[in-house]
């Protein structure tokens, strides 16, 4: 199993040169399992940067599971720029 963590902030995102080490979108996790399953883990602002790597690794669809936490906006906000679901 491996984790990438694409956004660590809560409510407001935050990215500049502060926020380089751990990044300044809001919460997205990408689980992927050890026979290449993909859980995304909420759809705050990280998301789109998952989007731009899964479209450029994958050449077909891209299927995968996604959970959200809860609703809170930082946990949602990134959803409408997310292109895979495009």
């Amino acid at each position: 199993m491996q984790l990438r963590f694409w956004g660590t902030r809560g409510s407001c995102p935050a990215p500049g040169p502060g926020t380089v080490r751990y990044g300044g979108n809001t919460t997205c996790v990408e689980l992927r399992t050890d026979d290449d399953g993909l859980v995304i883990l909420d759809a705050g602002t990280g998301i789109r940067e998952l989007g731009h790597a899964l479209a450029t690794r994958s050449s077909g669809t891209i299927s995968g599971d996604l959970i959200f936490s809860h609703a809170h906006w930082d946990h949602i906000q990134g959803l409408p720029f997310f292109t895979p679901a495009f």
